[in-house]
């Protein structure tokens, strides 16, 4: 049996590769919840539901003028708006988990196999 010996290169290999793994794992999960996300939205985000009696006394008090003509053509831009929201809210997390997963899968893929090798990294 041979005794390994372990020295600062070695470690940080290991070190680096596993940080890498630990980033491609989170990644790789938040990509397929991302996915998902896309697909299949959360029927209750983005739908805009308001309490549209609330908001319509909240908006007699505001605007005592105010038409329920008006109020549902407002009511209907927020409802706009915030899907709107909702979806680049959904776009953007997956575009960071697909960034995650690209950017440390080489990083990981260079020192697992500097340490499959044997290879130390250049001094």
């Amino acid at each position: 049996m041979t005794e390994s010996r372990w020295n600062i290169r070695q470690v940080y290999l290991y070190l680096v590769s596993f940080a890498t793994l630990m980033m491609l794992i989170v990644g790789s999960v938040q990509l397929i919840m991302g996915v998902v996300d896309l697909v299949y939205p959360d029927p209750t985000k983005g739908m805009g539901y308001y309490d549209t009696k609330i908001r319509l006394s909240d908006m007699q008090q505001k605007y005592p003028n105010l038409t329920q003509e008006e109020f549902e053509k407002q009511l209907q831009e927020e409802k706009q708006n915030q899907e709107a929201a909702w979806r680049y809210q959904r776009i953007r997390r997956f575009i960071n988990s697909l960034a995650l997963v690209v950017v440390s899968l080489p990083f990981y893929l260079y020192h697992w196999r500097k340490i499959q090798r044997g290879v130390d990294i250049p001094a």
